[in-house]
């Protein structure tokens, strides 16, 4: 199953992701360094939901669900402020103070994501 879901600019986000955890080493790193099961909601332009669940607890994979599992963590925001966040050009702690970022669960978990992001972008560092 795609992680690509249309109408959600952050799908790419969610590909580099997949794609750098096909790296054995960075997998392995990842869940080493965030041990939890994150899951990331976010609400595009035309008010549809979705989720994303990241394994970064057990094997190491991106999904999309239409049901949220039991999770660590979970993050809600709008499409467009995690796109902001996954590049960023945002601040997640700004964010969740502006209540564009709620989280349920896990606070210290939630910190950790960030820093999967940097390692995973296979973009080059400018």
């Amino acid at each position: 199953m795609s992680v690509n879901v249309p109408g959600f600019s952050s799908s790419p986000f969610f590909e580099l992701l997949e794609g750098g955890l096909k790296d054995e080493p960075t997998k392995k790193q990842a869940i080493k360094g965030v041990k939890a099961i994150i899951v990331i909601t976010l609400k595009n332009k035309d008010n549809k939901e979705q989720s994303w669940v990241l394994d970064l607890k057990n094997d190491g994979t991106v999904a999309t669900v239409d049901k949220v599992p039991k999770n660590d963590v979970q993050l809600l925001l709008a499409d467009e402020d995690f796109v902001k966040l996954a590049e960023g050009t945002a601040n997640g702690q700004k964010l969740f103070m502006n209540g564009k970022l709620k989280l349920k669960g896990n606070m210290m978990k939630a910190t950790a994501i960030e820093g999967v992001f940097k390692k995973l972008d296979p973009r080059p560092k400018l």
